[in-house]
This record gives C-alpha cells, sequence and structure tokens, in this order.
C-alpha cells in the first residue's frame, strides 16, 4: 500500500506500508519524474494523480556543494562547547556561587573562557 500525506497541494511525505493511516491519500504507484538538466522534480497531488513540477536546482559552490556552509554563530557555539561540560543547571549554580566557591568558580571560568577560544578560532578557520 502507498500513502501521501500532503502541504496543500505538494508531497510532503511516502508512505510505503501496510497499514492504513489516517488523513493520507492512497495511490496506486508513484510515477518516475523525468530527468531534465538543472532541474529538480517537485511532487504534487492534482486531481487524483501525481504530477511533477521542475524548478532550477541549486547550483554548486566551490566545494561542490549546493548551498554555503551555514555562518558559525559565536554565541551558540561558546554555549554548546560549555554544554559538553557542564548542564545550564550546573552553570548556573556554580554563578551563583562564585563568591563562597571561589576555586570551583575559578575552573568553571577557565573552560569557559577557552570554549570562547576555541569558538573564535572555528570562526576565524571557516573563513578560510
Amino acid at each position: 500500500m502507498i500513502q501521501i500525506k500532503l502541504d496543500g497541494v505538494k508531497v510532503e511525505t511516502i508512505y510505503y506500508g501496510k497499514y492504513k493511516k489516517e488523513r493520507w491519500i492512497e495511490v496506486e504507484s508513484i510515477p518516475s519524474p523525468e530527468e531534465i538538466p538543472g532541474k529538480i522534480p517537485v511532487m504534487y497531488y492534482r486531481n487524483g494523480a501525481i504530477v511533477y513540477e521542475y524548478e532550477e536546482a541549486p547550483e554548486a559552490t566551490d566545494n561542490g556543494t549546493e548551498t554555503p556552509p551555514a555562518q558559525i554563530d559565536y554565541g551558540e557555539t561558546v554555549n554548546g562547547l560549555i554544554r559538553r561540560k557542564y548542564t545550564l543547571s550546573e552553570e548556573l549554580a556554580i554563578l551563583r556561587q562564585r563568591d563562597t566557591k571561589a576555586e570551583e568558580f575559578e575552573v568553571y571560568n577557565a573552560y569557559a573562557e577557552s570554549c570562547k577560544e576555541e569558538a573564535r578560532l572555528l570562526i576565524e578557520k571557516q573563513k578560510h
């Protein structure tokens, strides 16, 4: 059994399985799209049949990927690096108690500073 889930008239998901899914449309088969250089097929369901429309394919970049890599966000990177060692709750506890547990705070702070430096290096590396 083949079923499709739609987003408007665009086919969002195809299900090949034994069980009938609620609000999915059962189809006999999925036709193969034409291969058109420089175009990508997009599947639609119209008038009880699957049809394709063809969109321009994204151009390849210098390194062969279709889109340029996402820029690294400094704050998110630092946060992610800190989370490798400290949960948010642990970090907040250390920050709240920095006056009473100065040694623990110094260890945390040194680690956070190393994470900031690592993030700067990652961002610099991405530029080149």
